[in-house]
């Protein structure tokens, strides 16, 4: 039975225009509407349309070439357009392209599309509007700042594309057509690298159907960084909260540090906590032995300063005559014998990092108060300098002695003292701390074996011999007495020669609040301690440190008893 109609009757009923190309571009068939549109030049069967009307061929160009449904919109005289086309196949093949023309939503009411432009342009926020479907009808000129975009690149477009196009990670509009619910998210945008807060929110047609989805875009991009900043914060606090408590003796051991006694575990919290807050002045108050110098550098290594140097400078070593030049430095011609090009203080070499005055109260008087002055505003003048030099560092002041007691007595300024007390930590005495005494007695003898090649060892009996015993030099007197039983011991046992010491069969070194230090001593006593020194130690320094004095009171005795270290 013979159809009723043909297709071009159907086509002919349609009101919205609709046209079909070949592959070459050339008109296959366009009903009335789409001749009243675009003329019969364009639409006449068999019109080159690249020709006619390159605009249009542009659009179904595209959807032959990719072969897939495309949504444009295309100006036509005084009105806007959107084309809807798909590729025609047979046996497999793209041959051809139709496409279905209507009104955009502005050209559906013509009068109010002035004001809507206006609208959506004077807002600060971006506004995308989408139709069921999700092909964008319309972008706003704040949403084209936002996204660095041209709104004429993307209204036609489908919102899948771009996110399959990665210019956005995610779409809220996807989420409102496939819910029919608002939905809101935070959407980056690859292009600026964007935060976007986005509200997607339908609007529902009579029958309870998506006819538009109208999309709203903020920028958080620094909300969501000082966001993120302030995570980052209460990360690194709690990561230093945890290093704080968790800090362990074996990674204080690495640091030449032995600490298994509370107090010298709070000792040791204390110093982090004022390394971690970056203390600029700290006062080191303990009887001679006890680590000072040690604790000061543990207090420099854990602080962000470790990577800037640590000086020190011990303060009863410096004549007196040139302690102002070695502390500030000098230049040229500042006095008899000064280098050329003058000299930089230890105070400039600390730039930075920490400066460690071992036994501040032997600095002079006449120096004490341009000290005072640096401390103040970190301000100083090279001995004949008239230019000042800013020069920040840590100052960590160490001493054995009574400082008030020097205040009283007018040796030591007052003021001075008031500056160095801002933080003060005070270290135990080595018969205070005896759960110290075996962990520093394994690790000084582990040192000794280390350099000579032996494997010499502590017995029980010898340990509780050391923990009976007093140590009035402290850790000093302490790795003194484990070289001597290592030098003097006849096999790997040091139990004999340790007894011996403790019981003072062998010379001992005098601690400095002993009465009978080496500067006091007969010439016969004071050559026979150096030679012993000597034996056991490398270097003057670590003689006077083995004798309890200082390294120019070595240096001067072995010159006195024509002593050589070769």
């Amino acid at each position: 039975m013979a159809a009723p109609f043909a297709a071009s009757d159907i086509l002919g009923s349609l009101s919205r225009p609709v046209l079909a190309v070949d592959a070459d571009g050339r008109v296959a068939m366009a009903n009335p509407a789409a001749l009243t549109l675009f003329g019969p030049e364009a639409a006449s069967p068999g019109a080159a349309l690249r020709l006619a009307r390159p605009d249009l061929w542009q659009h179904l160009a595209r959807c032959l070439k990719e072969a897939a449904p495309i949504v444009d919109r295309l100006a036509v005289g005084t009105q806007t357009i959107v084309l809807s086309a798909f590729p025609v196949r047979r046996d497999g093949r793209v041959v051809g392209a139709t496409t279905i023309c209507r009104p955009s939503a502005g050209d559906a009411h013509p009068a109010m599309e002035g004001q809507l432009r206006s609208i959506l342009d004077s807002v600060s926020d971006g506004i995308w509007i989408c139709d069921g479907t999700g092909v964008i009808l319309d972008i706003n000129a704040a949403s084209e700042r936002l996204n660095s975009i041209e709104a004429a690149e993307y209204i036609g477009k489908n919102v899948a594309c771009i996110v399959a196009e990665r210019m956005v990670d995610r779409s809220a509009t996807l989420d409102v057509l496939e819910t029919k619910r608002q939905s809101s998210m935070i959407q980056h945008i690859t292009k600026t690298g964007k935060q976007l807060l986005v509200t997607a929110t339908p609007v529902l047609d009579d029958q309870g159907k998506v006819a538009l989805v109208v999309v709203n875009e903020r920028d958080v991009t620094e909300l969501q960084n000082l966001r993120q900043g302030l995570q980052n914060a209460r990360k690194v606090e709690e990561r230093y909260r945890s290093e704080l408590a968790e800090l362990s003796l074996f990674e204080l051991s690495q640091k030449d540090i032995v600490a298994q006694s509370p107090q010298m575990q709070r000792t040791l919290r204390t110093l982090l906590k004022l390394a971690q807050m970056d203390a600029s002045r700290v006062l080191l108050l303990g009887e001679s032995g006890t680590g000072k110098g040690l604790l000061a550098k543990f207090l420099h290594q854990v602080s962000p300063r470790s990577p800037k140097p640590f000086i020190q400078i011990n303060c009863p070593a410096v004549p007196e005559n040139l302690f102002e030049a070695e502390l500030f430095g000098y230049e040229k011609g500042a006095f008899t014998g000064a280098k050329e090009d003058g000299k930089a203080g230890l105070i400039e070499l600390a730039m930075g990092g920490t400066l460690f005055l071992d036994e501040v109260g032997d600095i002079p008087l006449s120096v004490q108060a341009k000290l005072l002055k640096y401390l103040d505003d970190h301000e100083l003048r090279r001995l004949g300098g008239a230019d000042p030099r800013i020069v920040e560092c840590r100052v960590v002041a160490a001493t054995n002695c009574d400082l008030e007691g020097l205040v009283e007595r007018r040796q030591f300024r007052k003021d001075l003292y008031y500056r160095l007390n801002t933080f003060v930590v005070r270290i135990a005495p080595l018969r205070e701390r005896r759960e110290d005494i075996f962990g520093l007695a394994e690790f000084y003898l582990a040192q000794q074996n280390t350099r000579h090649g032996r494997a010499k060892r502590l017995s029980a009996r010898a340990m509780r011999h050391l923990e009976a015993y007093d140590f009035p030099g402290n850790v000093r007197e302490l790795v003194s007495i484990i070289q001597k039983a290592f030098v003097m011991s006849d096999d790997d046992d040091l139990t004999e020669a340790l007894i011996e010491a403790l019981a003072g069969d062998m010379p001992l070194p005098a601690a400095p609040s002993e009465p009978r230090p080496l500067v006091q001593s007969t010439e016969q006593a004071s050559i026979r301690r150096l030679r012993e020194a000597m034996a056991v130690c490398r270097t003057t320094r670590e003689m006077a440190a083995h004798l309890g004095v200082s390294q120019a009171t070595v240096v001067r005795k072995l010159k006195r008893y024509g002593l050589s270290r070769a």
